[in-house]
């Protein structure tokens, strides 16, 4: 009989935890985001993070999961900052992340991840990944948004390197040519390539947002401002 009484409220519990997952989930994320941040991280450690050798690993997209209650509940204190590198803003869509040297599954938990060991901001193919979230202030949740002929701005803190956008495009999971550096000498010009997954994982596709550099210049803070950019 006690059994009985007690199974309605398990199931009632149950039911609540899976209600609050997904929130759970976008909190933790958002926290990450904040703790990233480069605002206090001067320009030479910038450098220093970006020349560090790392692991071959950090590039074995074999190895990335989808965010789930696991990941952000085991993994509380994800930040690295010792992998920092720079900063990307999208005004059109209210975008602005940090940017971390290798694509794990922690550094995709806090913001853009350099996807090639020799990805350098304004040269050849620059490619960063993110997670795709419903909610589209986390993560690449609004890439989906971005459309041809707006602005992607990245930064190291020395320079600005300010993109347009020429392309988006949906491919293959398989389709990993379209990081290589060949692909801006095709275009013939350095170019940005901003991956997402196509909602999810599982529908074996990728989405791109490509990008042309346009423009290069010295770092100012309030030019990597969204709000600002978005009065420019």
């Amino acid at each position: 009989m006690r059994v009985k009484k007690i199974l309605p409220i398990i199931l009632v519990i149950a039911g609540l935890i899976l209600i609050a997952m997904p929130f759970y989930n976008n909190y933790r994320i958002k926290e990450n985001m904040k703790k990233a941040s480069i605002e206090e991280i001067s320009a030479d450690v910038l450098k220093e993070n970006n020349e560090k050798d790392v692991k071959e690993d950090v590039f074995d997209f074999k190895k990335i999961e989808e965010i789930s209650p696991t990941s952000t509940f085991m993994n509380p204190n994800v930040v690295d900052k010792s992998l920092l590198i720079g900063q990307l803003v999208i005004p059109a869509v209210d975008m602005n992340l940090s940017i971390f040297k290798g694509s794990t599954n922690e550094n995709l938990l806090a913001g853009a991840t350099t996807m090639k060991a020799d990805d350098k901001m304004g040269e050849g193919n620059f490619t960063l990944a993110g997670h795709y979230n419903k909610d589209k202030s986390i993560l690449f949740g609004s890439l989906m948004d971005v459309k041809v002929g707006d602005i992607i701005k990245v930064t190291d803190k020395t320079n600005i390197y300010e993109y347009k956008v020429y392309a988006n495009k949906t491919v293959d999971d398989k389709s990993i040519y379209m990081i290589e550096n060949e692909e801006a000498k095709k275009r013939g010009n350095n170019i940005i390539s901003l991956m997402t997954c196509y909602y999810s994982s599982k529908t074996g596709k990728r989405y791109f947002v490509l990008g042309d550099l346009v423009k290069t210049y010295p770092y100012d803070k309030k030019l990597m401002d969204v709000k600002e950019s978005k009065k420019s």
